[in-house]
């Protein structure tokens, strides 16, 4: 008698997996090409193919298809593998395979599942979820508390320095105290400026920045003048050692925003 306890035999090579419907309405899914060598590989025998982890992988990978498929687990909300058992069939070309039973002379054959309800699976816990949108609106109220304060923070320092500017040189053109801030700012900038290595070449600056007893109009001029030169004059040099011109530019700011007929074409300059 011919062995036939190899499933990669001819007469008895399975194909695929079906449910257990009959005729027309049987369901069934056939091996690739690879999941049928894997399935009549050599180590795989009749006897022993319920123990071979690799097989059964792939059986119940392709009874979740057919279960699919099936008409038989119409109604079912988790079907899953009730049974599978190794069936044969006469495959003729004109009548339909009678998988259901188990045929000793079948041509080939067929792993047979049967389904039946699973267990549903429980939906997650309400709270879980609740927790999530809890933490994802405390991050976004976190996150829009900390875009509130770095705004708020920019803002003050922002009209902190806008403060600052507008109260250089805003005192009353008619009072003594003016006049002698515009020259304490000139000299304030000669200081730094005498500081420079460079010093003894910005004879222009000197000349634009000194000056003794002038009318108002003079200081505002010789101001704006002081500033425009040093500016031109200090622009090569590295950052770290250029003097801080701060405080005339906003006192220079001050002045133009009053638009004072005689500082027009100076104010233009800035």
């Amino acid at each position: 008698m011919t062995d036939i306890s190899h499933l990669k035999y001819i007469q008895w090579r399975p194909i695929g997996v079906c449910d257990t419907g009959t005729g027309k309405e049987r369901k069934a899914k056939m091996f690739s090409r690879f999941d049928l060598a894997s399935v009549t590989g050599p180590e795989v025998k009749r006897e022993n193919w319920r123990e071979q982890t690799k097989v059964m992988e792939l059986i119940q990978r392709y009874a979740r298809d057919v279960a699919d498929l099936s008409t038989l687990t119409n109604g079912m909300h988790a079907p899953e593998i009730d049974e599978i058992k190794l069936v044969g069939a006469v495959l003729g070309h004109n009548q339909t395979p009678n998988l259901n039973l188990e045929s000793a002379a079948g041509k080939v054959q067929f792993f047979q599942v049967s389904f039946k309800e699973g267990k549903t699976k429980k939906p997650a816990r309400k709270w879980t979820k609740w927790l999530k949108w809890i933490l994802i609106s405390m991050t976004a109220v976190l996150v829009m508390i900390l875009m509130i304060l770095l705004i708020n923070r920019f803002s003050l320092l922002s009209l902190k320095n806008k403060e600052q500017s507008a109260s250089v040189c805003s005192s009353n053109r008619q009072n003594a105290a003016y006049t002698a801030e515009l020259a304490e700012i000139r000299k304030s900038l000669l200081t730094e400026l005498s500081r420079l290595p460079a010093w003894l070449t910005f004879k222009e600056a000197r000349v634009h920045c000194t000056g003794g007893r002038m009318l108002v109009k003079q200081h505002e001029q010789r101001l704006l003048q002081c500033l425009l030169t040093v500016r031109n004059r200090t622009k090569n040099i590295p950052a770290s050692s250029r003097p801080d011109l701060n405080q005339i530019e906003a006192c220079a700011v001050t002045l133009c925003r009053r638009k004072l007929p005689h500082l027009t074409s100076s104010c233009k300059r800035l």
